[in-house]
């Protein structure tokens, strides 16, 4: 992680999910949102650090690495299957009265984009930021999950 003024790159370790032979996006980058620091995720995150870093400086080595500790002691590194239940658990809790609360960690990769199509987004910057290389890999596995009616209670 390099944390820079305006925001903080990710270098990730391992292959993603979308990677292939010759195309490796290793790096995710978290912009700041200095419109309102109670909304900007890299205040967040530095918060998160800091207090956090008492429960770091007992992990062992290959373990201070990892970003999400849990909430219960012995506050060890999180798994991915933890991590997407938190993100659904949030989207229910933003959307109390919508469809999505039948959301499912899966659809969560299809949700914002959609929505951010539904928005008015450009399909290229839409492409560029969820690392698809082809349009039709969005419509066909990921548009045709939502509905105009989920997208209309975001």
């Amino acid at each position: 992680m390099r944390i820079q003024q305006k925001s903080i790159t990710f270098i990730r370790c391992g292959l993603a999910k979308q990677d292939r032979q010759n195309h490796r996006n290793s790096k995710i980058v978290v912009p700041a949102f200095t419109d309102n620091k109670k909304l900007d995720p890299v205040t967040c995150l530095l918060q998160y650090i800091e207090r956090t870093k008492k429960f770091r400086s007992s992990l062992d080595k290959d373990q201070q690495g990892k970003l999400f500790l849990s909430t219960c002691e012995p506050h060890k590194p999180v798994t991915s299957q933890t991590i997407s239940k938190w993100i659904v658990q949030v989207i229910k809790l933003a959307y109390p009265n919508s469809s999505l609360k039948y959301i499912k960690a899966h659809s969560t990769r299809a949700i914002g984009p959609s929505w951010a199509l539904y928005k008015g987004a450009s399909i290229n910057s839409i492409l560029e930021a969820a690392d698809w290389s082809s349009e039709s890999t969005y419509g066909k596995f990921y548009l045709r999950d939502l509905s105009v009616n989920v997208l209309d209670n975001l």
